[in-house]
């Protein structure tokens, strides 16, 4: 599953706020980002999965990328033009892996549409088999 993450004190233009979905930000004394952006700055939260219901599916992590990329890239400039103005974006994704190899592929056309966009990548890699 892959999701950007946008915080910051909103609001946002008519268009963006189509694509984004909003969520108040988590309470500052627990999030990280307080710390860098100072408390005001985390009034909101907007985000867009590759899941329409937000539950981790069995896609590969490129296909899940790319549904996200879809969606933003109409917006980059704006997106570019909060960051600079103090909003905060990250790419969060999670990554099933078997106990059996699994690799997550991210060809460079991927990666060279994603530095198009603000946000540093993280990578949630888990297993995704039960303990036993």
């Amino acid at each position: 599953m892959a999701t950007f993450r946008l915080y910051g004190p909103g609001p946002l233009s008519v268009t963006l706020a189509e694509v984004l979905e909003s969520t108040p930000a988590p309470a500052p004394r627990t999030d990280h980002r307080a710390a860098r952006l100072g408390e005001q700055a985390l009034d909101r939260r907007w985000s867009v999965c590759s899941s329409a219901s937000g539950v981790a599916e069995e896609v590969e992590l490129q296909e899940a990328l790319g549904r996200v990329l879809d969606r933003l890239e109409p917006h980059a400039a704006e997106l570019w033009r909060l960051v600079d103005d103090g909003y905060w974006a990250n790419w969060s994704c999670y990554v099933g892996s078997h106990a059996t190899e699994h690799t997550v592929e991210m060809g460079r056309p991927l990666m060279g549409r994603i530095l198009q966009l603000p946000g540093d990548l993280w990578l949630d890699v888990y297993d995704d088999y039960p303990d036993e």
